[in-house]
């Protein structure tokens, strides 16, 4: 009695029987005939509409030299869109298309960037397709100004207690988000490194890292510290 696996090898030599000892160009024009019969069923697909999801890039354009934004600005969206497949595709691997321009009012403090701005600088981008759902009303952008405090240095208040200390340069200007450069200490610490506690009436040099804040620069990487002990 024939199983069902007799069964499927008599229907794949049924199938291939055709094409055995055939010439080599037989096999070549079949696999043409499969390679047309395959691009204009893809090409056919890519011509009807459809709806799919993408994240797509935004490229923001703010006072950068005034302004400075205190939480990462979002690289892209999520959008679901509807349009023809040949533009969805080329949506999807980003041929011949650009990301979507914001252009925030960076004031200081939270601020939201209205649904008809973002909305309008991704429907300029996504030329031919149309976006039928959207991330949410409101995009939440908080920005502050740049600002610059020069501040003399000194140790901390442990190493203080027990070392006169002197700097090289005796002042470090910072720059940075005003909120953060005014919430410095003045005098600005600086730590001796490790090991480099002088002896009795010795006096030594060395060099010390300017540690600042995330998003806070100094204007000089180190400075020369001499400190000698009370």
């Amino acid at each position: 009695m024939d199983g069902p696996l007799n069964r499927a090898g008599w229907l794949l030599r049924w199938f291939v029987r055709p094409f055995a000892g055939q010439e080599p160009s037989f096999y070549r024009a079949i696999t043409a005939c499969l390679l047309a019969a395959g691009l204009f069923w893809q090409m056919n697909a890519l011509n009807k509409t459809y709806t799919t999801r993408l994240n797509y890039p935004l490229a923001w354009h703010y006072d950068s030299v005034h302004y400075v934004p205190m939480r990462s600005l979002p690289t892209a969206l999520p959008v679901t869109v509807t349009g023809q497949g040949w533009r969805l595709l080329r949506a999807n691997l980003g041929w011949g298309t650009h990301p979507a321009d914001l252009r925030p009012v960076p004031l200081p403090g939270t601020r939201y960037l209205p649904a008809t701005a973002w909305r309008r600088g991704l429907q300029n981008a996504l030329e031919g397709v149309q976006i039928t759902e959207w991330a949410g009303d409101t995009l939440r952008l908080t920005f502050d100004r740049y600002a610059s405090r020069r501040l003399p240095l000194a140790l901390p208040p442990d190493s203080a207690r027990r070392y006169r200390a002197s700097f090289t340069p005796a002042m470090v200007t910072f720059r940075g988000p005003a909120s953060l450069v005014q919430a410095l200490p003045n005098p600005y610490p600086i730590a001796p490194p490790q090991a480099s506690a002088p002896g009795k009436a010795e006096e030594v040099e060395v060099e010390a890292i300017v540690v600042t804040p995330a998003r806070i620069r100094a204007s000089v990487p180190t400075v020369q510290l001499r400190q000698t002990r009370r």
